[in-house]
């Protein structure tokens, strides 16, 4: 899943809202240093799926998950995951 979710970001935080897009440095292996995120948690009936999921920089991820506006970062990035899955799918499933 994690490799599926790096994959289909490009690189890059999926948050459409994220000031700087670009990643904020590498790991050791190349990959940008990006965190996978369940948008809706595990302990609150989350799946573990694409549609779920999202890449997000390491600012985007602590806002999301501390940020006074966490709930509708949450919202929006629940909706942006579910429209990146289906487009990553093949045509667009």
């Amino acid at each position: 899943m994690r490799k599926a979710v790096l994959e289909r970001s490009k690189g890059l935080c999926e948050n459409q809202r994220c000031r700087d897009r670009e990643p904020v440095g590498y790991t050791d292996n190349g990959d940008p240093i990006l965190e996978i995120d369940h948008v809706v948690e595990h302990a609150k009936g989350g799946r573990d799926h694409g549609s779920n999921t999202i890449a997000l920089c390491p600012n985007c991820h602590a806002l999301k998950t501390r940020g006074r506006d966490r709930r509708e970062l949450t919202a929006f990035l629940q909706k942006e995951a579910q429209r990146l899955h289906q487009a990553a799918l093949p045509n667009g499933q």
